[in-house]
């Protein structure tokens, strides 16, 4: 959440880290791996499952996207429908942009997602070579996504992220190991990893376009697949380290607040990065001091006004009254239970 937060509202200092991709992109890649590695492990029914993970994504979502509109007809700025497409079981991937409130693009993936496990995913184990197959296959239909269909497109379906989605599901369905040696390795690994990765890149020539870097003085369909090749290496490798770097460490205090509130920073956060911009701008702040200030209103403030919501919204408790009033089953009410999952 963080690195997606940070590549919004610093955005300019992270173009020739990680071309072809921009570095936010790989908050989504762990987004998913995630949601992979936790699905792997799911035990409930499909149809506790699917309510247990779209309700609260359904509720809070929709509520922002309501109130972004109400906004907009008070201000007569307009609507901002674009915002309810992701929630239109994920229309949203079908339009070359984002909405108007651009994080929500990931709700119709993560829909999607979540719907491919529970049919056909579900009951298969993900091994290692159906990752290599996905990689194989991806690589080629984005680039045809990207010419024929629109950056955005080839951005949002699945199938830009099918690899580490499948690398979750495989680690997940691992059995549980103590991972008692060092992170250093994996943390270093990564950092020249990175650093070589940008020196490597530099000299080929990427146009920063959105949300795909461009090889445009390249012959148009060789730049198109060393792109898509880039792409699909970037995810799942950093992904990878990541995943081993930090399963070695136990998750300090700020990391555990930024997770339990992710799903309103992330639904809020660019609406008020759009609010205050205009404003810190108009009082002749330097970039760093914007940036510094976005920081802290958008991870800060929002996971403060995110806590305050929960203590008078328990999420757990409506779900579980909806889960019974749609299926007629009651459904056991664990306390403690994450919002994020």
């Amino acid at each position: 959440m963080c690195l997606i937060v940070y590549g919004h509202i610093a955005h300019a200092t992270t173009v020739g880290l990680t071309p072809p991709v921009y570095l936010k992109q790989f908050g989504v890649a762990f987004f998913l791996f995630s949601t992979g590695f936790t699905l792997a492990r799911e035990r409930r029914s499909v149809v506790e499952v699917l309510f247990r993970r779209l309700f609260p994504v359904y509720f809070f979502g929709l509520s922002v996207a309501v109130l972004i509109a109400v906004t907009g007809a008070i201000r007569g700025s307009g609507l901002a429908l674009s915002n309810f497409l992701p929630f239109a079981a994920g229309a949203n991937i079908l339009f070359d942009n984002f909405p108007a409130n651009p994080t929500t693009w990931y709700i119709g993936t993560y829909i999607h997602f979540v719907l491919l496990w529970a049919w056909p995913l579900r009951r298969i184990r993900v091994r290692g070579w159906m990752i290599a197959v996905a990689v194989a296959m991806e690589i080629p239909i984005r680039a045809l996504l990207i010419a024929f269909a629109g950056h955005y497109v080839a951005y949002m379906l699945l199938v830009n992220w099918t690899a580490v989605f499948l690398l979750g599901m495989a680690k997940g369905a691992e059995d549980e190991r103590d991972a008692a040696d060092s992170p250093i390795p994996y943390a270093a690994a990564l950092a020249l990893g990175l650093v070589a990765w940008a020196a490597a890149m530099r000299p080929l020539g990427f146009d920063p376009t959105f949300p795909f870097m461009t090889l445009s003085r390249w012959p148009a369909t060789i730049g198109l697949v060393v792109v898509s090749a880039a792409i699909s290496l970037l995810y799942v490798s950093t992904t990878r380290l990541v995943f081993e770097a930090t399963r070695r460490v136990e998750a300090p205090a700020p990391v555990r607040f930024v997770a339990r509130n992710s799903l309103i920073i992330f639904l809020a956060h660019m609406p008020v990065f759009f609010a205050l911009h205009p404003i810190l701008v108009g009082w002749g702040l330097t970039y760093w001091a914007r940036v510094g200030v976005q920081w802290v209103i958008c991870v800060g403030g929002l996971g403060a006004v995110s806590e305050a919501i929960h203590a008078v919204i328990n999420i757990d408790r409506l779900r579980a009254r909806a889960f019974e009033m749609f299926t007629g089953r009651r459904r056991p009410q664990v306390d403690g239970e994450a919002l994020a999952s």
